[in-house]
């Protein structure tokens, strides 16, 4: 290659650990003209990433943006809107989970500098790549909406659905965490005997028994009186007087010291509804809508038009036909972290039933007469069995064979059952065949990468950069 590719990392955790050590692995084993640029959000991260990396180009989110705060007002964001293509930019801003509940002044000065932060990142240096979480906050957002612009590419490592989750990955190029390897025309490719029989396989074991993602596995657990209902007020007092929990300018810390307080507003939460929840009645005919896990990507990016999810649910219960019930189920994950309202709300349909968190999700969606989901893995799961599925959103899974991508599902519901067709068995396999394809050795979950395979960053690594290099322009 002429030239050594340059890609600006995100570094904020737990992508510190995570993107240093993909750039000291490439820049020393793959190619020592490979560059780095890593962004943080604050001094603690700057230092950590500078003591990791000597010498390196740091950019400091919340330094910048205290040292132009005045310059930041609505007419720059009304000329940057049109500027990036990107009307309405609200649409952008309300993606973002740690902009919830700000002021609309603050809202402004935060999406103003974070363009103004990345056209000087792109435009001081020639970079090629940034590489980042998916794209689940305002920051990414920007990055990528900027980079777009100046042949800057977005690039992110995701884990693989189902339960090769923490041993594979797949690259992400977009917003909705497509995967970039994907052929569209995956059922009229060809495929080897060897992909046939993994992919025939790999579905048999899924269709005769199912292993729960790493990821998702659940442990029966409900919110529950802790140490934390005493130490955290203690640790909350304490952490509000932390200089970089009070600074605006670094928007992703800005006040989170309230979050020490959770446990205790979780478990209040869950004493008003907990015996809102029942056990699901399988004579019935039912329509399964598993909850989302919020605030994240998952709704407020893949599917900002029912991030809302009780205007969803609303607009599904007076699509059903008379026979057909909503069994809603919440997130095991999320127990006590909704406020009692949004139950209330839901009681309120005759058609529509709570069910217990730790019912078998793999039972109702086999006895289910629909899946609907907005982008929740569960649809690639309702897909291997090859059960009619309806997203909302857009994700991942949303091009394989029997899902209905539903841009508006008042009133639709209906239509799309009534057209709908199952799959061939064959069809899926296909599918999975074209997707194993793009899967590359390697759990991609920032979090926790270093467990399950020991030689995880090479494996990463090795990937990323075939792929930088393979894509550059």
């Amino acid at each position: 290659m002429d030239k050594g590719i340059t890609v600006c990392f995100l570094a904020r955790p737990s992508f510190d650990v995570f993107s240093t050590e993909l750039y000291s692995y490439i820049k020393n084993n793959l190619d020592n003209c490979f560059s780095g640029i890593f962004i943080v959000s604050n001094k603690k991260e700057y230092d950590f990433v500078a003591n990791k990396i000597p010498n390196r180009i740091i950019y400091n989110v919340s330094l910048f943006m205290k040292e132009h705060w005045t310059e930041f007002d609505l007419d720059s964001l009304a000329f940057y809107e049109k500027k990036y293509e990107c009307a309405p930019i609200w649409k952008y801003i309300y993606s973002d989970r740690f902009l919830i509940e700000r002021s609309y002044n603050y809202c402004v000065h935060i999406a103003v500098g974070l363009f103004r932060f990345f056209e000087k990142i792109f435009d001081d240096n020639k970079v090629d790549f940034y590489y980042s979480e998916t794209i689940a906050t305002l920051q990414c957002y920007i990055a990528y909406l900027v980079g777009k612009k100046r042949h800057v590419q977005y690039v992110s490592q995701m884990c693989a659905r189902g339960n090769l989750d923490f041993k594979y990955h797949y690259f992400v190029n977009d917003e909705f965490q497509h995967d970039a390897g994907l052929q569209d025309n995956y059922l009229g490719l060809q495929y080897s005997k060897e992909e046939w029989n993994r992919a025939d396989t790999y579905l048999s074991d899924f269709e005769k028994s199912f292993t729960p993602p790493e990821s998702e596995k659940v442990v029966k657990t409900y919110p529950k009186i802790n140490k934390n209902f005493v130490l955290g007020p203690i640790k909350r007092f304490i952490k509000s007087f932390d200089k970089d929990l009070n600074d605006p300018c670094s928007y992703m810390y800005y006040k989170n010291y309230k979050d020490y307080t959770n446990d205790i507003k979780f478990w209040v939460n869950f004493q008003k509804y907990k015996h809102c929840y029942i056990s699901p009645d399988y004579s019935r005919k039912f329509v399964y809508y598993p909850l989302h896990f919020q605030p994240e990507a998952s709704t407020c990016v893949c599917a900002e038009k029912y991030e809302k999810q009780l205007f969803f649910i609303d607009s599904l219960a007076k699509s059903l036909p008379a026979d057909v019930v909503l069994y809603v189920k919440e997130h095991h994950a999320q127990l006590g972290h909704r406020d009692p309202h949004f139950y209330q709300e839901i009681k309120k349909y005759p058609n529509v039933f709570l069910i217990d968190p730790f019912e078998s999700s793999r039972k109702m969606v086999e006895k289910s007469y629909a899946v609907v989901t907005l982008t929740g893995t569960v649809a690639y799961e309702a897909m291997l069995l090859r059960k009619p599925v309806i997203m909302g959103g857009s994700m991942v899974f949303d091009t394989a064979p029997g899902i209905v991508k539903a841009n508006d599902i008042y009133g639709e519901f209906m239509n799309i059952m009534k057209n709908w067709v199952q799959p061939s068995r064959d069809d899926v396999i296909k599918y999975l065949c074209a997707l194993f394809r793009t899967y590359k050795r390697g759990n991609a979950y920032s979090q926790n990468y270093h467990e399950y395979l020991s030689d995880n960053v090479q494996l990463l690594g090795d990937s990323l950069y075939q792929y930088l290099r393979e894509n550059m322009n």
